[in-house]
């Protein structure tokens, strides 16, 4: 299994995994020559943050995944901001290739992050993280497990993203809120009927997920939102 790899090549085998779609995204914009540039560009930022990001660990698979899904966005987007993109217009780049990539999974992929979503691993795997997370971040991730009261299934309160916390770090705290989207990308995809009013790199005090199998995705959006330390 991927999710069983060392982090950093864990790191880089998934940014080859998402290349043809970043390729395609950044090719229908600047032409092949500087797509490839800029994608080199990426995995460059991405060996210089690696280094300093927190691994979440392989028995916290999610948010392992989360954290590396957060750095690929982050690099891509300090190689287009080099070039003139601000936030809004970088992140067109990884939605498109965002949707893509999901468009393009296996079927067993898209299974495991449909149904697996709503399984006993998941929600028992999410309410250990829960709990290690109130001793200390779980690679630089905190949140509380919430029961489902009947209008959703389950969810989790983040009170710390370790996506945000890197963007900030790494010089791309304006592209942080822009990175919430994703979410909504994935919803759509594997039908996590995802509510949610807030997150904290959009200004909130908490990433309030709640998730509904095959429900409406009703995600609120604040953007902009420039993020700071605290």
């Amino acid at each position: 299994m991927l999710e069983r790899m060392g982090f950093a090549p864990l790191v880089f085998k998934t940014l080859e995994d998402w290349r043809p779609d970043f390729e395609a995204a950044l090719t229908k914009r600047e032409g092949e020559e500087a797509a490839r540039a800029i994608l080199e560009a990426t995995r460059a930022k991405v060996e210089g943050m690696i280094a300093s990001v927190p691994d979440p660990g392989v028995l916290a698979t999610p948010m392992r995944l989360f954290t590396i899904a957060g750095m690929l966005y982050v690099a891509l987007y300090l190689a287009l901001a080099a070039r003139g993109y601000d936030a809004a217009r970088a992140w067109e780049v990884c939605d498109e290739a965002t949707r893509a990539h999901f468009a393009r999974m296996s079927r067993a992929e898209r299974t495991l992050a449909s149904a697996g979503m709503f399984s006993w691993p998941m929600k028992a795997l999410s309410r250990w993280i829960a709990r290690r997370s109130k001793e200390a971040p779980v690679g630089g991730w905190a949140l509380d497990f919430v029961e489902g009261d009947g209008s959703f299934d389950y969810g989790t309160d983040y009170r710390r993203c370790a996506i945000r916390d890197l963007a900030i770090a790494h010089g791309a705290a304006e592209f942080a809120p822009y990175i919430c989207l994703a979410d909504i990308a994935g919803s759509e995809a594997f039908g996590w009927g995802l509510q949610r009013t807030e997150t904290l790199a959009q200004g909130g005090t908490r990433c309030d997920f709640r998730f509904r199998a095959r429900g409406e995705t009703e995600v609120r959006v604040r953007l902009p939102v420039i993020t700071k330390e605290g």
